[in-house]
């Protein structure tokens, strides 16, 4: 059994390769028994120039497009030898055993193949080992995702349109709608450094049409009126998540849409019928 793990990094200071350093120092420490092929998809051009260096049993690949978070795991995946392929962050920590506790699940439960582990760190034992779900920072966990690698085969590689928001919750659209299993597994732990903190910024609800129209770099003619209700003009401060969200509801429909697609779908699920769930939740693009 192999595990392929990819790392996206940005090596530019003495701080973040540290940071990526530990990493994978904790990665290599974490498991005695198996098989790890690391592959850090590098974000600095520039890096081969630098003094950094990572250990000899690290692979480097350096794209010379720019950054674009799925185009770079897809970079990744496409080297990767693994019967498993995990998708990190470089500001992860991995405890002991964390991948051994999925193949645990992964044996008795060989239909789930897709996981995450559990950020969260407790003394209280769980009463289960693993919770299906695709709910994004529940169960699918962004920074940390592990898939057999004919996962990657079967979705056709992620969906490039999203270079970074939006990506785990279009990846979980895509299992779900493929009935493709995810589960989150309690005992595998990896922590998450980064703060997990929403940034409160102030919007200008005064943005007219016209305004965030000219803002937006995308080819679409109209605007989606959601983005002008309440609950979605924190979007209006950040172009970027504004241009990204359209894009998400573009391809699996509105949120009105979206929201009852989803709600038929988990019922279908619910009485094993989400083979059909390709039908139910149909992309728009």
């Amino acid at each position: 059994m192999k595990l392929s793990v990819i790392i996206l990094a940005r090596t530019t200071t003495d701080e973040l390769f540290k940071m990526t350093c530990n990493c994978v120092n904790s990665l290599l420490a974490s498991e005695n028994n198996i098989e790890m092929e690391i592959i850090i998809v590098e974000s600095n051009k520039d890096f081969l120039q630098s003094d950094y260096k990572y250990l000899d049993c690290v692979s480097i690949i350096i794209p010379k497009l720019n950054f674009n978070f799925h185009k770079f795991l897809n970079i990744g995946i496409k080297a990767s030898t693994g019967d498993f392929i995990a998708l990190c962050n470089n500001d992860l920590i991995f405890y002991k055993n964390w991948f051994s506790e999925i193949l645990k699940v992964k044996e008795h439960y060989p239909a789930i193949k897709s996981f995450s582990p559990n950020g969260i760190l407790t003394d209280h034992p769980f009463t289960k080992s693993h919770v299906l779900g695709y709910k994004v920072r529940t169960h699918i966990m962004g920074w940390c995702i592990v898939a057999t690698k004919d996962v990657f085969h079967r979705i056709k590689y992620l969906d490039e349109t999203f270079d970074f928001n939006y990506a785990d919750n279009d990846y979980a659209m895509t299992l779900k709608r493929l009935n493709i299993k995810h589960a989150v597994v309690n005992m595998s732990k990896v922590i998450h450094l980064a703060k997990n903190e929403r940034n409160e910024k102030k919007f200008n609800v005064g943005r007219t049409y016209k305004d965030l129209q000219s803002k937006v770099n995308l080819n679409v003619n109209d605007l989606p009126d959601y983005i002008f209700l309440d609950d979605y003009k924190f979007l209006h401060c950040d172009n970027k998540s504004l241009e990204d969200n359209i894009k998400f509801h573009k391809k699996w429909g509105n949120p009105k849409i979206y929201y009852r697609r989803n709600k038929i779908a988990d019922f279908l699920i619910k009485y094993n019928l989400g083979i059909l769930n390709r039908y139910i939740l149909l992309k728009n693009i």
